[in-house]
């Protein structure tokens, strides 16, 4: 749909909901209401089907179920009365009852998808909230009605049906609101829609007049089943179900909204003296519920944050193409090597020319390649870094130049072996230069004796490639 059309549409659907709320109650304003109602399923029904995407289908076939259950059970009533067939209104709970539940299935499905591998945050300060939230709906909506409740069941749970689907409203909202990934228009017609829902459903108990807040609500609930359609037929309405791929922020106001939510609870419950024990305990186990909820909330976000630091201290040391230890990490290390040690300096011969001729995404592959080939030459307690470019050192812990000899022998060999990148092999030989001092009474000096090998590998170089040369030893 495109941004003309769905201006043209939201208008005609502004017009349809004051319609429907200044002539509901009459015969022709139910027709209006059931029209436009019974139009908005059929394209939600639509929309529902016609995506090509399963992952992307199904939360918008839980909104087909959802409106086709609301408008059922709306329709329950004007249907009996013109049958003359007595409805004791059990059918219309149990169609709104599926329709609340489908709508917050929706939501929540759409959220689970959004987030991604970041969804336990997301559900954690959802959870928290929702528990806040419900309390005061119970509070507000619930509480002052379980006497009714109890005396006639069914007349009660249809006055405080719609407020406990809101919950499951609040609940998808608040996920949706809470997961990452874009927020666009049709995000936003969305959560719009919901809470529309939600005012409407909860906001008539304070208007003073019935005919009143009855008008108000069928125009506000038409106008957000308006908004779910646009949503739906919205140009970025793949938006709602697509995973997220940027780690979502914590925000400061977030933090805030939990410890509000985590008070809420005890504020209810010392502010109000007169609940019976059975409510005393219900907001008990929500104050407990909630804090079980933000303590797990930081907990996470301090494992999150302590695997951020593991990982940008492995970035810090590591070389990113081949997860090798970079110049940085090696000057470290070669200070806590025991004396003796052997170093190993590596450069690549005829690696410049594959770099130039087959491009850099095979000069990459042969790197990671030679990188495997040294690991798998040295032993586990050995170091192997890259300097950059085409240059490598190993370091062989403990080992004098005579074991450095037999590897410089072999990783002549394993590097010399080709390397296969999309279809074609590719040959790189290799120039080394040896240094130890475990045969003299030379003090350890790494950094010497790092540049002997440099030094040592660039002779092997100009005498023809493709060898070891043993360096002096480091004075």
């Amino acid at each position: 749909m495109t941004r003309r059309m769905l201006t043209s549409y939201l208008a005609l659907a502004g017009l349809a909901a004051v319609a429907a709320g200044v002539t509901s109650g009459r015969p022709y304003g139910d027709l209006l209401y059931f029209g436009a109602y019974l139009s908005i399923v059929v394209a939600v029904c639509w929309s529902a089907v016609s995506r090509r995407r399963s992952g992307d289908r199904m939360p918008w076939l839980y909104v087909a179920v959802g409106q086709v259950a609301w408008l059922a059970g709306d329709a329950v009533y004007p249907i009996s009365t013109l049958l003359q067939r007595a409805e004791d209104g059990s059918a219309s709970a149990v169609l709104w009852t599926i329709g609340y539940l489908a709508y917050g299935a929706a939501l929540v499905a759409m959220a689970r998808r959004r987030a991604g591998r970041w969804l336990r945050p997301a559900v954690l300060d959802m959870l928290t909230l929702t528990v806040a939230s419900s309390i005061v709906i119970w509070v507000v909506f619930v509480s002052p009605y379980l006497a009714e409740l109890a005396a006639d069941p069914l007349g009660a749970y249809l006055y405080v049906m719609a407020p406990l689907g809101d919950i499951g409203i609040v609940a998808g909202v608040l996920l949706l609101v809470l997961s990452p990934g874009r927020r666009t228009g049709a995000t936003r017609l969305l959560l719009l829609s919901a809470v529309l829902r939600i005012v409407a459903d909860l906001g008539g108990s304070f208007i003073p007049s019935i005919e009143l807040a009855i008008a108000v609500s069928t125009g506000v609930i038409l106008l957000s089943n308006s908004l779910l359609v646009a949503a739906a037929l919205h140009v970025n309405s793949n938006e709602l179900t697509v995973a997220a791929r940027q780690a979502p922020t914590l925000h400061p106001a977030r933090v805030w909204f939990l410890g509000v939510g985590l008070l809420t609870a005890p504020a209810v419950l010392f502010a109000r003296h007169e609940y019976v024990e059975a409510e005393r305990v219900l907001l008990f186990a929500a104050t407990l519920a909630t804090a079980a909820f933000i303590l797990a909330r930081f907990a996470t976000a301090l494992r999150s944050l302590e695997q951020a630091e593991r990982t940008l201290s492995y970035r810090s040391r590591h070389d990113a193409l081949t997860g090798l230890l970079n110049r940085t990490a090696l000057g470290d290390e070669l200070d806590a090597c025991p004396p003796g040690s052997t170093v190993l300096y590596l450069d690549l011969d005829g690696f410049k020319t594959v770099n130039d001729t087959a491009g850099h995404a095979a000069g990459d592959t042969i790197l990671q390649t030679v990188s495997q080939r040294l690991k798998a030459a040295v032993r586990e307690c050995d170091l192997v870094a890259r300097l950059g470019g085409d240059e490598f050192v190993v370091v062989l812990t403990g080992l004098d130049s005579a074991d450095g000899i037999r590897v410089a022998d072999r990783i002549l060999h394993d590097v010399a072996m080709p390397v296969e990148h999309d279809g074609a092999w590719y040959t790189v030989g290799a120039s080394i230069g040896i240094a130890s001092p475990a045969t003299t009474d030379t003090p350890w000096r790494p950094t010497a004796l790092l540049r002997a090998a440099d030094t040592a590998m660039y002779q092997a170089k100009r005498l023809g490639r493709g060898q070891w040369i043993l360096a002096d030893t480091p004075a």
